[in-house]
C-alpha cells in the first residue's frame, strides 16, 4: 500500500536538489517527518488520505528548506541572553549604559552582584578601554564585558583583584593580559588569558541555561533556522557541562528544540576522549562536532596573523606584532588534529588572517582527512589567493560568515588596505570545488541569517544600495547562496538527509513571501525576509499569526 501523507504542501517549492539551482516543484508530501514524494500536484495529491492535512500557498508565499546556520555559539547567546548588549556604541554610550545598569542593579539591593555584557569594539571606541574606564561608571562593581568579536575581555578593577590578575606571569597565556608600561593590568584579556576569570565569574544554574536555550531557540526558529553547528565558547569549562552534554540530555528526553552539532575544543579534549565523543555521533536532534581550534585572532583585535604586516600596525593597536598573532603553531595544530583524529574526531580551525588560512592549509595538507565529518576553516575571512583553489584540492570546507562585511568592511580597508579586496574569496572557492557553509558567528552578529546571505551575493550592506562593495569579484548567485546556507552545512556534517526537500529528507522547511526571491535581486527585502512559518520533522515549530494554511 502506497504511504499516506501528514501533511501536503502545494505551491512553490525549492527542494535544492540536484547539484546546482533551486530545485522547484509545485508540492510536496511528508510522513512521519520526512518528506516521501516531490513533484507535480497531481501526482503529489495523489498520496492524501484521510487524516492528510493540505496547505494550499498562494502565489505570494513559496518554501524552502530549513537553514542551519554552520557557526554560531547558541551556548554563549544563552548564557548572556541577561546580558548587557553594547554592540555598535561608542566609548561614551558604553560606559552610560553601564553606568545605567550599575544603578538599575543598586536601586534593586545588588551591590555585590556582576555586571556581564558584551558587544564593544575597540574601533568604534576608538582606543583600548581601560579597568579605569568601568570603575569611573560603575564604582566598586565586578564587570566583565565580551569584545565584539568574542577574543577579549574588558573588566574592571574589582575583577582584576578577584582573579589575581596583577599576580599572573608575564609569559605563556599570561603573555595575552594587555599591562601598562609599568607592568599592571590595564583590564584587557585577550584569547585564552580569560581563563583568568572562568573560576570567578558565577555560572548560571542548570535550570537558567535550560530555560535561556528553549528560549533562544525559539527566536532563532522564528528567523527559519532549523540547525545550528556551535562551536564552542570561550569558557574554562572543561567537563562539557554547559555545551554537549546539555545539548545531549536536552535530546535524550525530546527537549532540544533545534538540531545542533556540538564542538569541543582544546582544553576539553581529554575530557571529550573519556566520554567516547566521535564526530558524527547522534541522538535525536544532537550531534557531535568537530574540535574547535584557534590558529589566530581576529580583525577587531588586531591580532589575526598575517603574511604582512598590518596596514595600520602601532603599538596600541597591535598587541601581538606587526603581522597579528598565532594562537596554536603547526607544530601544536597538527599534534592536536592528529590525537583528535586517531579517535574519531574531525577538526575545525579558526583562521582569520592569511598567514593562519595558510598555516591550517598546510597542516590539513599533511594529515589524512577524519571522516565522517569534512574538515573544516572556520571564517576564512582573509585568504591569499595562491590559497583559495587549496580549499577545494584538499576537500576543506571554508565556513564562511559574510554578514561580518557589515561590520567589518571598513576597518578590514584600514588595517589590510589593498588586501582587503580578498575577504571572504566566494566565488573563488566554489569555482575551485570548495563548500562555503554560510554562518552569522552569533552573537558577534545578529543571528538573523538572511542578510549575510544578502551580502554574499551583492557584498556590501544589503539595506544601503550606496554602500561601497568589498571584493565585489567574488559575490555568487543567489541560488548557491541559498544553497550555501542549507545544503553545504548539511554536507560537511555528513547528513544527506538534511538541507533538501527531496524524497527521504527530513521536512525541516520554512514558509516565506515569494517577494524576497523577486527578480531583479532586492538585496534589501530579502534581508528582511521573515518566516511565516517553520517546521521541524514535519511538526509547525513557529507559525505567524498572520499565516493561514
Amino acid at each position: 500500500m502506497s504511504a499516506r501523507a501528514d501533511l501536503i504542501i502545494t505551491g512553490r517549492v525549492a527542494t535544492l536538489a540536484g547539484d546546482s539551482g533551486l530545485g522547484w516543484v509545485e508540492a510536496i508530501a511528508i510522513e512521519s517527518g520526512r518528506v516521501i514524494a516531490a513533484g507535480h500536484a497531481s501526482e503529489v495529491e495523489a498520496l492524501a488520505g484521510p487524516r492528510t492535512r493540505t496547505w494550499r500557498l498562494p502565489n505570494e508565499l513559496l518554501v524552502l528548506p530549513g537553514i542551519t546556520d554552520a557557526h554560531l555559539h547558541l551556548i554563549t547567546m544563552t548564557v548572556a541572553e541577561q546580558h548587557i548588549d553594547v554592540t555598535g556604541k561608542n566609548l561614551d554610550q558604553t560606559l552610560a549604559a553601564v553606568a545605567q545598569r550599575h544603578e538599575t542593579m543598586n536601586a534593586r539591593g545588588d551591590a555585590d552582584g556582576w555586571l556581564l555584557g558584551h558587544g564593544w569594539s575597540m574601533d568604534l571606541l576608538g582606543r583600548w578601554p581601560t579597568y579605569a574606564d568601568l570603575d569611573r561608571a560603575a564604582p566598586g562593581r565586578a564587570i566583565a564585558l565580551v569584545a565584539h568579536d568574542h577574543h577579549s575581555r574588558w573588566v574592571s578593577g574589582r575583577v582584576l583583584d578577584l582573579a589575581g590578575v596583577a599576580n599572573a606571569p608575564q609569559t605563556g597565556v599570561g603573555a595575552l593580559v594587555q599591562r601598562d608600561d609599568q607592568g599592571y593590568p590595564t583590564g584587557i584579556l585577550l584569547e585564552s588569558s580569560s581563563i583568568y576569570l572562568d573560576p570567578v565569574i558565577p555560572s548560571p544554574s542548570r535550570e537558567q541555561l535550560e530555560s535561556s536555550l528553549e528560549r533562544v531557540c525559539a527566536e532563532l526558529l522564528s528567523l527559519g533556522l532549523t540547525g545550528v553547528h556551535d562551536p564552542g565558547e570561550l569558557t574554562g569549562d572543561t567537563e562539557l557541562d554547559r555545551g554537549p552534554l546539555l545539548y545531549r540530555a536536552l535530546a535524550e528526553s525530546g527537549r532540544l528544540p533545534m538540531r545542533v552539532h556540538s564542538s569541543v575544543r582544546a582544553p576539553q579534549l581529554q575530557r571529550a576522549f573519556e566520554l567516547g565523543f566521535r564526530s558524527g555521533e547522534s541522538i535525536g536532534r544532537y550531534r557531535s562536532g568537530w574540535l574547535k581550534l584557534f590558529a589566530d585572532g581576529s580583525l577587531g583585535s588586531r591580532n589575526a596573523a598575517l603574511l604582512a604586516p598590518y596596514d595600520d600596525a602601532a603599538p596600541e593597536s597591535s598587541p601581538g606584532n606587526a603581522t597579528g598573532m598565532v594562537m596554536t603553531d603547526a607544530e601544536e595544530l597538527t599534534e592536536l588534529l592528529t590525537r583528535a583524529g586517531e579517535a574519531g574526531i574531525s577538526g575545525q580551525v579558526h583562521a582569520i588572517g592569511d598567514a593562519a588560512v595558510r598555516m591550517a592549509l598546510d597542516v590539513y595538507e599533511s594529515l589524512p582527512p577524519t571522516p565522517p565529518l569534512m574538515r573544516r576553516i572556520e571564517h576564512a575571512q582573509l585568504v591569499d589567493p595562491a590559497d583559495v583553489p587549496r580549499f577545494g584540492r584538499l576537500g576543506v570546507a571554508a565556513s564562511v560568515q559574510p554578514v561580518h562585511l557589515r561590520s567589518d568592511a571598513e576597518p578590514a580597508r584600514v588595517a589590510w588596505g589593498d588586501r582587503a579586496e580578498n575577504t571572504f574569496p566566494l566565488a573563488g572557492l566554489v569555482s575551485g570545488g570548495a563548500l562555503i557553509p554560510l554562518g552569522t558567528d552569533a552573537p558577534v552578529e545578529p543571528a538573523d541569517p538572511w542578510p549575510g546571505i544578502a551580502v554574499a551575493v551583492v557584498r556590501r550592506e544589503p539595506f544601503k544600495s550606496e554602500d561601497r562593495q568589498t571584493a565585489a569579484h567574488q559575490r555568487i548567485s543567489l541560488e548557491r547562496a541559498i544553497r550555501a546556507a542549507c545544503v553545504d552545512p548539511a554536507s560537511v556534517a555528513a547528513q544527506p538527509d538534511v538541507g533538501r526537500l527531496t524524497p527521504g529528507c527530513r521536512a525541516d522547511l520554512i514558509v516565506v513571501p515569494a517577494n524576497s526571491l523577486r527578480e531583479p535581486f532586492d538585496a534589501a527585502a530579502f534581508a528582511a525576509t521573515r518566516p511565516v512559518a517553520t517546521l521541524l520533522d514535519g511538526e509547525v515549530v513557529f507559525r505567524s499569526t498572520t499565516f493561514e494554511a
